[in-house]
Parts: structure tokens; C-alpha cells; sequence
């Protein structure tokens, strides 16, 4: 009985030479199973006796990264705080939203300049107008990354918030043109092959960060964070537009969707104009707080 506990506490507890004898099972008998099902298309017993050891090895195996997950998270968080720069970045949520932010700007560019080159490369209007727009909410990126840095005070935060409202003003109208576009004239965008399946997964993943990011910034004083969290927001929105166009283009090339693409167009328009309206309002509040502080002083 006491050799059952034992080795009872050991599953419940894995550790040391025992959960690497596990490991290295587990790996060779998953090897195994993939082996069979590809060269051997007849299922025997010894098929289902390893798809069932699979199985079994894989739960155990996910439940042994549950156990250790917070002794890894916690030494990891240990470690990354010995440095002033990974100790902002966790403890930051403003500085960490910038700094990640940098890394999608740097992303953002590489997208613009493969529609960049295919808008020059086809001379459409579609792909010149997407591209404009693009550029547009990186400068407004690069603007909010340039206050943060030169000037990170209220007055300069609710500027350059101010600002963010009055492009995407601007924006809303330039985008009713891309509206008009695709009303008139039936514009799409196409992607290659499968490609398209993988940029709907990234455009899905894009708008649902973006909308639980926006909730988030909420609870923040920032309003750089603010910002970038909007400029995602309104990027996100724009990506699924183009890849509702793509996907009718893709599955239904015979039908005509230019109605179903610009009645979506109009949808993204009034949220953007209406994001753009609020920073404008909100950021003017703000300022006026900050000024009657000042002068109370």
C-alpha cells in the first residue's frame, strides 16, 4: 500500500529523472503512432492501443506544464526583473504598450510597402488607396511614439490625442472614397492560394486584441496608450473590410458584392468618425482640467 501512495505522489508531484523518463516515453510512443498512421493505412490493435497511450501520455503531459507553470512564470518574472527594461515591461502596462507597439509598427511598414509595391506595380486604385490609408495611421503612430518621447505631460498627451481624433476625421473622409470605389466600380483585393485562410485567422486575432486592448487603455491615464490603442483599433477594422472584399472575391467571384462590401465600408466609416469625434471631445476636457489645475496652483 505504501508503494502505491508513493508512486501515486509522484504522478501528482512529477519531478526530476522521472518526469524525464515520462518525457522522452512519451515523445518516442508519439513518434511511433505518427509513424503507423502515415505508412500504414489498416488499423490493427496496436493502432488503437497507441492512439489511446497518446492520448493518455498527452493529457498527462499538458497536466505536467500546468504543475510547473507557476514555478516557471514565477522564476522567469524573478529573472526579467533584475533589468531595468524587462522590469518596466512587466510592471508598465503604458511602457509595455508602447514598446510592443514599436515591434507592430515595424510590422505595420513592411505590410504597407508589399501593398505599396503592388499598388505601383498594377496602378490600381484599390491597392494606391488601401496604401494611403495605411501610411496615414503609421504617421500617426510615429507621432504618438515621437510625444511620448520629446513630450510625456498632460498638455502634450491631450494634443497629440486631439490630433489622433482630428486625422481620423480626415481618414473617415478619405476612406468614403475606397467606399465609393468599391460601390462603383467593384473593386477587390486578392490573396494567393491558402494565404487567405491564414490572413483571416490574423485579421479575426488583430480585431479581437484590438477591441480587449481598447477596454484596457480604458482603465489607463495615458493617453499615448490611448492612442495606439484606437490607431490599432481603426487598422484592425480597415483589415477586416479588405478581407471581407477578399473572401467574396475568392468564394463567390460571380456574384456581385459591391453593395455587401460598401455597406461594411460605411459600418467601419461611422466608428472611426466616431472614435475621431470622442478624442476630440475628451481630449479638450482633459486639457481644460489640466489648465484649471495649473492656474489653481
Amino acid at each position: 500500500m505504501r508503494f502505491i501512495t508513493n508512486i501515486w505522489d509522484r504522478i501528482k508531484a512529477p519531478h526530476g529523472v522521472g518526469l524525464a523518463i515520462f518525457y522522452i516515453a512519451f515523445l518516442v510512443v508519439l513518434s511511433v503512432t505518427l509513424y503507423l498512421v502515415i505508412t500504414e493505412t489498416e488499423q490493427t490493435i496496436l493502432h488503437y492501443f497507441l492512439y489511446a497511450l497518446s492520448a493518455l501520455g498527452l493529457t498527462y503531459f499538458v497536466y505536467t506544464l500546468v504543475c510547473f507553470a507557476p514555478k516557471i512564470k514565477e522564476k522567469t518574472t524573478n529573472t526579467l526583473r533584475k533589468y531595468k527594461f524587462t522590469s518596466e515591461l512587466i510592471d508598465n502596462y503604458g511602457y509595455r504598450t508602447i514598446v510592443l507597439s514599436v515591434v507592430s509598427f515595424v510590422l505595420n511598414i513592411s505590410y504597407v510597402a508589399f501593398i505599396g509595391v503592388l499598388a505601383i506595380m498594377t496602378a490600381s486604385a484599390w491597392y494606391i488607396s488601401i496604401t494611403a490609408y495605411y501610411v496615414v495611421l503609421i504617421l500617426m503612430k510615429a507621432m504618438v511614439y515621437y510625444s511620448n518621447k520629446k513630450y510625456n505631460n498632460e498638455i502634450n498627451q491631450c494634443k497629440t490625442y486631439r490630433n489622433c481624433g482630428i486625422l481620423f476625421i480626415f481618414l473617415t473622409i478619405a476612406f468614403s472614397g475606397i467606399i465609393v470605389l468599391i460601390y462603383t466600380s467593384n473593386m477587390y483585393f486578392e490573396y494567393a492560394g491558402y494565404m487567405i485562410y491564414a490572413v483571416a485567422f490574423y485579421t479575426f486575432y488583430r480585431l479581437t486584441l484590438s477591441i480587449i486592448n481598447i477596454f484596457k487603455a480604458k482603465k489607463q491615464d495615458n493617453l499615448y496608450v490611448k492612442s495606439i490603442r484606437n490607431i490599432n483599433l481603426a487598422s484592425a477594422l480597415v483589415s477586416i473590410l479588405v478581407l471581407q472584399v477578399a473572401m467574396f472575391q475568392a468564394f463567390s467571384p460571380e456574384q456581385n458584392t459591391s453593395i455587401a462590401n460598401a455597406l461594411t465600408g460605411a459600418g467601419v466609416a461611422i466608428i472611426i468618425l466616431t472614435l475621431g469625434i470622442m478624442m476630440i471631445i475628451k481630449s479638450q476636457k482633459l486639457k481644460l482640467n489640466s489648465e484649471n489645475k495649473d492656474e489653481k496652483r
